[in-house]
């Protein structure tokens, strides 16, 4: 199922559409934006996050909740709903977020999923019908979805919401986790196993969510998965020679051991780049040593290549090759809050060139759903607009 959204993602930035614009304000296009009133926090560029929402919610959200892509021919997919609701719950803004998860439960998992998780791909079928086009769940939507209902049951005080998130953690705990080698794995979903090997993917692993669910989905073991995903990301960081992550590793259920895949799995790319911001994330929100660790370890090699060439290409080798040579913002986006306390002026530089493109609240290529969640997701850690969050850790 990664696999087609690697490709997708793997296209060139388009050419941005300078004159397009907003200036009808939060209800052209699809989604009709509520405006989230003051909020929790108002820090330097909160007003910036709030703008941006706004213009993603208007742009790439139709007013029945779904969450279009239009790179793909307006396909959904269960991470672009979770990005959604996440991001709706952390600016406050209740119609949204009711609108984008019912329009999630009553498609991608109602009559379709015997459990509480999601299809990750809904979209036009060859017979010209729109429905599901793959049933497998991705468990980095389901888990962010999980968090997005935790953070809007603290924001709204509705107790269905922290009812349904724990409805949502007991099948992920049950179908998207496995004990191999004495250690509970997150696995990316329910297809990506054939005997005893498991495709993961490294940038799903999110300790921060992990110490929330621990919180308030007691009796599952959630800590035993903020150990494996240090764990991992030290051992995958070990398979390269730049030490970065990878997009994806093979896993050998018997044995607990890891390998990297094929070449292409083994690029540090579009899905790999997220494991930092994640990583980041739980550096501050929970200041675990691990992550300063792993971050100042793994993050050395991307920032001396910014300091010779000004650029990071969109896929890395293992070897430290280039493997694409148009330079994704989205990267530099994530990459940014996690490398700043390594090197400050790589991250301010990165930072300066991700803003420099942000035009009526969307970044860049202005069509590119990816990028403009990303892009939002790296501004709210690098200007540390974490409130939300915080109140539920």
């Amino acid at each position: 199922m990664e696999t087609t959204r690697a490709v997708r993602r793997m296209k060139p930035l388009a050419v941005v559409i300078a004159s397009m614009s907003l200036a009808c304000g939060a209800t052209c296009g699809g989604q009709s934006v509520s405006d989230p009133g003051p909020g929790p926090s108002r820090g330097p560029n909160v007003d910036m996050l709030r703008q941006s929402w706004r213009a993603y919610a208007s742009r790439f959200i139709q007013g029945d909740g779904r969450v279009v892509d239009p790179k793909t021919g307006d396909m959904t997919t269960s991470e672009g709903q979770a990005y959604a609701m996440l991001r709706a719950a952390w600016m406050d803004d209740r119609a949204v977020f009711e609108s984008v998860y019912t329009w999630a439960r009553n498609n991608l998992n109602a009559g379709v999923r015997g459990d509480g998780l999601w299809a990750w791909k809904w979209g036009r079928a060859s017979d010209g019908s729109w429905r599901v086009l793959d049933s497998a769940f991705a468990s980095d939507a389901d888990q962010d979805a999980a968090l997005a209902l935790i953070v809007a049951w603290k924001q709204w005080g509705d107790s269905r919401y922290l009812d349904e998130a724990r409805r949502t953690l007991a099948d992920l705990w049950q179908h998207g986790t496995v004990v191999s080698g004495g250690r509970r794995f997150l696995l990316a979903g329910d297809s990506l196993c054939q005997g005893p090997n498991c495709r993961l993917n490294p940038s799903y692993y999110a300790p921060y969510a992990y110490r929330i669910f621990a919180k308030h989905d007691p009796g599952r073991g959630w800590s035993e998965l903020v150990d494996s995903s240090y764990v991992l990301l030290e051992a995958n960081a070990g398979m390269t020679a730049t030490l970065l992550p990878t997009d994806w590793l093979l896993l050998d259920v018997p044995s607990g051991g890891l390998r990297l895949g094929s070449e292409v799995d083994s690029y540090y790319s579009y899905d790999a780049f997220r494991a930092h911001w994640r990583v980041a994330a739980d550096a501050a929100l929970f200041g675990d040593p691990r992550a300063d660790s792993f971050l100042r370890r793994s993050l050395g090699w991307l920032a001396d290549q910014w300091r010779r060439n000004g650029r990071l290409p969109a896929a890395i080798g293992r070897d430290g090759s280039a493997r694409a040579e148009h330079e994704p913002l989205e990267m530099l986006a994530a990459v940014a809050p996690a490398v700043r306390p390594l090197a400050p002026e790589v991250a301010e530089a990165m930072n300066r060139k991700v803003q420099s493109t942000l035009s009526g609240g969307l970044w860049g290529d202005r069509e590119n759903y990816y990028l403009q969640n990303w892009a939002w997701f790296g501004a709210a850690l690098y200007e540390r607009h974490l409130a939300p969050l915080e109140a539920v850790r």
